[in-house]
């Protein structure tokens, strides 16, 4: 016989098990999330103004007196004409008699910490309602891809410490699967503010989080 058959025949077991192994890995999927905080630098308020009067005429020239007064007092506090948006005007006639004239109106502001005195000024000025501001960040794409690149290094801190833990050497990304939690944003001044973002800018303009979640699956061996 052969003396080479017997090496042959476990070079053979020894291959079948090892493509057994490589061809069943343990899949297993790790979530990682990444935030990112960073102090607002704009700030978007939305407004109303209403007139009455007994026409429709009437009603109508009041409400753009009140625009055209209201959008110098806003240019006074530094911001310029082309962050001053405003609508065509509504009219129609009232319950109580009489005509109603409306028009929208928004501001956009650099000046995010001086938020609320620019509120208190549009009601002083004829104001009927103004809506919560709406903070934004500038290069906000950006942002998004730090958060991405942190929810992957934490997806991958996980798979390090389970792989560790369960005697598993050899890993390779099988999937990835992105979602995305809605970017928020507080408009406070207050010092809790400074506590989410570590900063003193923060602390005066307000906190805008982007939030970004990741699903790794590895295959182990």
């Amino acid at each position: 016989m052969d003396r080479r058959i017997p090496f042959v025949l476990v070079a053979v077991v020894l291959l079948l098990i090892f493509w057994s192994w490589v061809s069943s890995p343990m899949i297993i999927t790790f979530t990682g999330t990444g935030t990112v905080n960073v102090p607002a630098t704009n700030a978007t308020v939305s407004f109303s103004l209403l007139s009455s009067d007994t026409s429709a005429q009437g009603a109508i020239a009041l409400v753009k007196e009140k625009a055209r007064l209201i959008r110098e007092t806003v240019k006074n506090t530094g911001v310029p004409e082309e962050d001053i948006l405003e609508s065509q005007v509504t009219s129609a006639p009232a319950q109580t008699g009489g005509y109603q004239a409306l028009i929208s109106m928004g501001v956009k502001t650099i000046h995010v910490a001086k938020i609320s005195d620019l509120i208190g000024t549009l009601y002083a000025n004829g104001a009927s309602v103004v809506s919560q501001p709406t903070l934004s960040v500038e290069n906000k794409a950006d942002l998004e891809a730090k958060a991405v690149d942190d929810a992957m290094k934490d997806a991958k801190k996980q798979a390090s410490t389970f792989a560790l833990k369960n005697w598993k050497f050899f890993r390779k990304i099988a999937a990835i699967s992105q979602q995305t939690s809605g970017s928020t944003s507080t408009a406070t001044s207050k010092a809790d503010t400074l506590m989410e973002a570590n900063s003193q800018e923060a602390a005066a303009n307000g906190v805008f989080k982007i939030i970004k979640a990741v699903s790794v699956s590895y295959k182990m061996w």
